[in-house]
């Protein structure tokens, strides 16, 4: 058995979300603090989003981007501008899900062409180091077959001192990464990408931190050293029961979230066998030392 699936990997659950304006990145969202979001689509391939936001109904039509692309095209008026649909008689010819399992789904359907749609609400912003809440976003996504997939496991660092987690995130077997981001880690690009890392102590879970994936190989890391708190509930490194991350998928494709565990108690010898397989997977990431 290859030593990485001896590692307490991660549990991969994936799942969901993206969306985009008319020439604008991937990581932008449909709204924030939206109720009653719908989702239709026509036998052109066209979606008909319709929420409401403080009482305000709005019909966005989205088309024209799957998988890899970078942007939908859109149209916030309900289709009198674009001339693509009509959202007051817009057939929805969406069939039944039978795409891959979703975190934070609020709508999936096939498009008759066999492609997949989807809405997804999750609450990106927590502060890290601590944060619980945040508005929550709306997203959509449109792609074919798999979607991303993220790998994590965890080891120690400084021999035992902190728990350690590294992997990878990829879609359709290519490294998801971008080149340009912010001092903070903000990327600056339509290809970067952040990992949002949560801790469940107890009933509640809260952010541990968020960090890029780095090029060339999507791989990313981090160490649950101590940090002052942001926000009431953070226990100094973010350390938990359990684990999960979740990142936006690259062009228009869905959020994925992935579960996964604290390390076994540490010894020397796992601890080598742990460093092994990180180098296996990241040897060309200088970013991600080995301690």
């Amino acid at each position: 058995m290859d030593v990485r699936n001896r590692l307490l990997p991660a549990l991969c659950t994936c799942l969901l979300a993206l969306v985009l304006p008319a020439v604008a990145s991937a990581a932008e969202i449909v709204d924030r603090s939206v109720a009653s979001p719908t989702l239709s689509v026509n036998n052109r391939n066209v979606a008909l989003v319709t929420y409401s936001v403080h009482g305000v109904n709005r019909h966005v039509l989205y088309w024209g981007a799957v998988d890899w692309a970078n942007t939908f095209k859109r149209d916030y008026s309900g289709g009198w501008k674009s001339k693509m649909a009509d959202y007051k008689r817009f057939p929805n010819n969406c069939k039944p899900y039978t795409g891959p399992r979703l975190a934070y789904v609020v709508a999936a359907c096939d498009a008759p062409d066999g492609s997949h749609w989807a809405l997804q609400q999750w609450s990106r912003l927590w502060k890290n180091y601590g944060g619980d809440r945040a508005p929550a976003e709306l997203y959509i996504s449109h792609w074919r077959g798999k979607i991303g997939e993220l790998n994590i496991y965890t080891d120690y660092s400084y021999h035992g001192k902190h728990q350690h987690l590294w992997g990878s995130f990829t879609f359709h077997h290519r490294p998801v990464f971008g080149l340009t981001h912010t001092l903070q880690g903000v990327p600056t690009d339509k290809q970067g990408r952040n990992i949002y890392v949560d801790f469940l102590k107890g009933p509640t879970w809260r952010r541990v931190n968020s960090f890029l994936t780095h090029p060339p190989t999507a791989g990313f890391c981090y160490t649950f050293a101590n940090h002052p708190a942001s926000s009431p509930g953070w226990n100094g490194q973010g350390t938990g029961d359990a684990y999960r991350a979740t990142a936006i998928g690259p062009g228009v494709s869905p959020i994925v979230e992935t579960h996964f565990a604290p390390p076994l108690p540490y010894s020397p010898q796992t601890d080598d066998a742990a460093n092994a397989a990180q180098k296996e997977l990241l040897g060309s990431d200088r970013r991600c030392k080995i301690n």
